[in-house]
């Protein structure tokens, strides 16, 4: 039962390469790897979620408001913040845990930094992890 509710709520290009599988802890291992940064750099792992974020904009872009008059409940600029705070939860959560302090440090900031703001930060952790200052964000 779990695993047919996992299969169907999932994107079709991803679920692909799950359908046959019949553990949750199966689907659930290779999904980890595939969303996690495992042996990647920072760099690399971003660049793989960007190329994620990018087909998937691609199959589902965001809908346009067809409304004969315009609309004011700004829902749609609404949807595109979350999505974009959604993107850098995705990498957050999916980089290892030796930036768990980096990763908690950027979650308190309100609001949250764009994406490239946390990217670059984490990335310089990366090459420098010393240095724990995030003033410039």
């Amino acid at each position: 039962m779990v695993v047919s509710w996992i299969v169907h709520s999932i994107f079709p290009s991803i679920r692909q390469r799950i359908l046959w599988m019949d553990l949750t802890d199966d689907i659930w291992k290779d999904l980890k790897s595939r969303y996690s940064q495992g042996d990647l750099t920072v760099t690399r792992f971003f660049t793989k979620l960007r190329v994620i974020w990018d087909e998937l904009e691609n199959f589902r872009p965001d809908p346009i408001c067809s409304c004969a008059i315009k609309c004011t409940c700004a829902v749609l600029s609404t949807l595109a913040q979350r999505k974009l705070e959604d993107r850098a939860m995705q990498f957050l959560r999916g980089l290892n845990d030796k930036y768990s302090n980096v990763c908690s440090h950027v979650l308190l900031m309100d609001p949250l930094p764009s994406i490239s703001k946390i990217f670059s930060y984490v990335a310089q952790q990366e090459t420098n992890p010393r240095e724990y200052n995030v003033a410039y964000l």
